[in-house]
């Protein structure tokens, strides 16, 4: 297991462009993000000047700050939604990030869920192809539905469940710390629950989202669940800091050693 540093809530004081390197002059080799505001060709500029790795990026999910979370799920939008998964496996391609996430979306109440659950499933088995063909994994994210209310897919139960639909290996779990314990489930059982479909982790204390530690997810417990069901992929810290960034994750890394940069 490897550390990585979201930069949609980290150090969000700096402009997108410094982000990447700023993650690199705080001794972390390897990143992730949502979908950028950022032209592809720069993004991937920035990456290879920063000598940062991406080990997860996002497709483009809309207004985050509007609070759109994706549209995979609508079926009047799919021929967008397929151009944009497009452009996201070729931005992963292209910086050498072996795993993009698709957000699920939130229901839509003109819309029968059957359907819109059958939408996402026929999606994610179109973007399978394209995945494996470009050497990329899928990732599936549950949301909590009290920060997001509505949103299609709340637990890692129902995601597990649609990955069972798919039927496709490239496209796995991404799970959230935060989003299991917002929903009032055990993080650590619900690891082991999701042992053979986890691709990707994130990790913020809960309640607040804030900084490892700062709340009552023991991340100790966490790590060793991981490491029992035989996890070795990121450990993504998406957390909203309470510190400058820098000053954030060198507090965590302190504290957590495994969170911290790999020297």
């Amino acid at each position: 297991m490897y550390p990585v540093v979201n930069l949609g809530l980290l150090f969000t004081e700096l402009p997108w462009r410094r982000r990447f390197a700023a993650a690199a002059e705080t001794g972390f080799d390897r990143v992730e993000f949502p979908w950028p505001p950022l032209p592809p060709d720069e993004v991937t500029g920035l990456v290879r000047a920063a000598g940062v790795q991406v080990a997860l990026l996002n497709m483009d999910a809309g207004d985050l700050a509007a609070g759109q979370r994706g549209y995979s799920n609508d079926p009047r939008r799919t021929a967008r939604w397929r151009d944009d998964l497009r452009r996201a496996v070729e931005l992963a391609r292209d910086i050498g990030c072996p795993l993009v996430n698709v957000l699920a979306g939130r229901r839509l109440p003109e819309l029968d869920e059957r359907d819109q659950l059958s939408c996402l499933t026929d999606n994610l088995r179109w973007a399978a192809d394209l995945a494996e063909a470009a050497g990329l994994k899928l990732v599936v994210e549950p949301i909590n539905d009290h920060d997001i209310p509505g949103y299609l897919l709340p637990r890692v139960s129902d995601v597990i469940a649609l990955l069972d639909q798919v039927g496709r290996p490239v496209v796995e779990l991404q799970l959230d710390a935060y989003h299991v314990a917002a929903m009032g489930d055990d993080v650590t059982k619900t690891v082991a629950a999701a042992a053979g479909v986890l691709g990707h982790v994130q990790i913020a204390d809960f309640p607040g989202r804030h900084e490892p530690g700062t709340g009552a997810l023991d991340v100790d417990a966490l790590l060793a669940a991981l490491g029992a069901a035989g996890y070795d992929g990121g450990l993504a810290l998406e957390y909203v800091p309470t510190l400058p960034s820098a000053a954030s994750l060198r507090a965590v890394a302190a504290r957590y050693p495994r969170l911290g940069p790999i020297r």
